[in-house]
């Protein structure tokens, strides 16, 4: 089915921009004196935020990063956020990883992505020093190092951004997402297809000019995160809150004490956390009037008792890495809980048969989902077989699974894909099978997505010892613990004699599942 609304409404007149670069310079010319970004004590307006960003950019230019990637490796901040820009200011691509990654899980992102700087917070120094060394990166700094602090560049009205601007058609950034084969995928986002995602954000969740405050939990290296700090806020000109570690207590303070208007909430465990503190329904919330989900599916009980707490529903909507918005429920029309909503504007969705992926199913019938859209991506780098497993005749499959209704809203049902939603983050099984199958004591190990109260899903793995060895689950677990992010980690492992395996010879992984249902 297409999409029943294929073009933005008339009524929506916002500026369009050319890159995300002249979107920061349109905030700046027109609201200079705007609070851009409040990270607890340390807040950054319009114009500093330009200031900051052109000065970053000027030091990356001298050290040639025009059409080279930089890998920035931060939790969320303000440092974060300018270096972004000042990235995209210089010609660069943007590199975000999760600062929660190991060494090991770091060692071959770096490699594949080939970076000439790496900039990080100074904890992430000594971890990241031999990866930097054995890549040969040229470039190497922490954000307290004097040649890019951007607290040198605050309050400098001078500083204009380079020249020429980026153009449309550059690439912009490198968002790696996981894979079944191993190594995770950069999936290439150009500068229109950034603009184009802030612009669909904007129509789904229509912002007051300068006058709106987003609150943002999730990580800034995911696409959820970026798009929440970096590029919807900063479209409408507004004001976005980050809270650099998701403490729930620590949100419940800064939604009240900051006055935030749209709570970019994220995947449903953020919400379960917050409805698990006493203080939530004594905080003053009165000005929240947005709340808005996506990652992870929600139950719907997490959203009956956020809107009994706080008198308002939860926004879902879908995308992945490979691009973003595809589908929400705008805030202009009533809610279906459950649902992710229709296809954003500009953008079409079919459900086709998920064995050939070319049969259009009829409403209600489940099937993939796949899209065609400019906020899309066209390919992987570095990866031409991936990238012609994703992309068919211009359509994009998710390896989601679910229908369209009759009314013409989505919803998801399951997915194609062997991943497993950890409180929003994508886990991939085999990446923790190849982490426990490296253990000496492991003869065989398998990983498995099963479902959690808390978190959405969780990861379960069993494993057979290996001859005459008996290791504890717990010595497996701080293994787990030191090669993986703590998201990957097993919540349980369990040892079993053997595993359950198909007539290929193949573990059996829904056999497994079953096991662990049946306790």
């Amino acid at each position: 089915m297409a999409n029943p609304f294929p073009e933005v409404a008339p009524e929506f007149q916002r500026p369009e921009f050319e890159t995300v670069v002249h979107m920061l310079a349109h905030a700046t010319n027109e609201h200079p004196d705007h609070t851009a970004i409040i990270s607890g004590e340390n807040e950054i307006t319009y114009a500093d935020y330009y200031a900051c960003a052109a000065g970053l950019a000027a030091a990356l230019i001298e050290m040639g990063v025009k059409g080279e990637r930089v890998v920035v490796l931060k939790s969320n901040s303000v440092e974060t956020s300018v270096a972004a820009y000042a990235v995209w200011a210089a010609g660069g691509q943007l590199v975000l990883f999760n600062p929660l990654f190991t060494e090991n899980e770091l060692g071959p992102l770096i490699a594949d992505a080939a970076p000439k700087v790496v900039i990080c917070d100074s904890v992430h120094k000594d971890m990241l020093a031999p990866l930097v060394e054995a890549n040969n990166i040229s470039h190497f700094y922490t954000f307290d190092d004097s040649a890019i602090s951007i607290d040198q560049w605050r309050g400098n009205r001078d500083l204009k951004l380079p020249e020429p601007m980026p153009s449309s058609g550059d690439t912009a950034m490198l968002a790696f997402t996981g894979g079944t084969t191993g190594l995770p995928k950069g999936a290439i986002h150009t500068q229109e297809k950034l603009v184009i995602g802030a612009r669909l954000v904007e129509a789904l969740w229509s912002t007051k000019i300068a006058g709106d405050i987003w609150l943002n939990v999730a990580p800034q290296s995911h696409i959820w995160g970026w798009f929440m700090t970096l590029l919807a806020p900063m479209y409408g000109c507004n004001t976005v809150v980050i809270v650099p570690q998701f403490r729930p207590d620590i949100v419940i303070d800064e939604l009240a004490r900051t006055k935030a208007t749209i709570f970019a909430g994220g995947p449903s465990v953020i919400y379960n956390a917050l409805l698990s503190v006493p203080t939530l329904k004594d905080a003053d919330l009165s000005s929240l009037r947005l709340s808005l989900g996506g990652g992870s599916p929600f139950a719907d009980a997490t959203v009956e008792a956020w809107q009994a707490t706080t008198g308002l529903t939860v926004h879902e909507a879908w995308g992945m890495s490979e691009g973003a918005p595809i589908s929400g429920n705008p805030s202009d029309i009533p809610n279906k809980v459950g649902s992710i909503g229709f296809p954003c504007a500009m953008t079409d969705v079919e459900v086709v048969d998920p064995e050939k992926g070319v049969d259009i199913l009829p409403v209600g019938e489940n099937g993939e989902f796949r899209v065609k859209g400019l906020q899309m991506v066209a390919e992987y780098w570095n990866r031409p077989e991936e990238t012609a497993n994703l992309i068919h005749d211009g359509w994009t499959y998710t390896g989601d699974v679910g229908h369209i209704d009759e009314d013409g809203r989505l919803t998801i049902v399951d997915r194609k894909k062997d991943m497993v939603i950890v409180g929003g983050y994508n886990v991939f099984p085999r990446e923790v099978d190849e982490v426990l199958f490296a253990h000496p004591d492991i003869q065989e190990a398998a990983a498995v997505g099963v479902a959690d109260k808390f978190s959405g899903e969780a990861v379960q793995a069993f494993v057979v010892p290996a001859d005459g060895v008996n290791p504890s689950p717990e010595e497996l677990l701080d293994y787990c613990k030191d090669k993986l992010a703590k998201f990957k980690v097993p919540s349980e492992i369990h040892i079993v004699e053997s595993l359950p395996k198909t007539p290929a010879a193949k573990i059996d992984k829904l056999a497994l599942k079953k096991l662990f249902e049946q306790g």
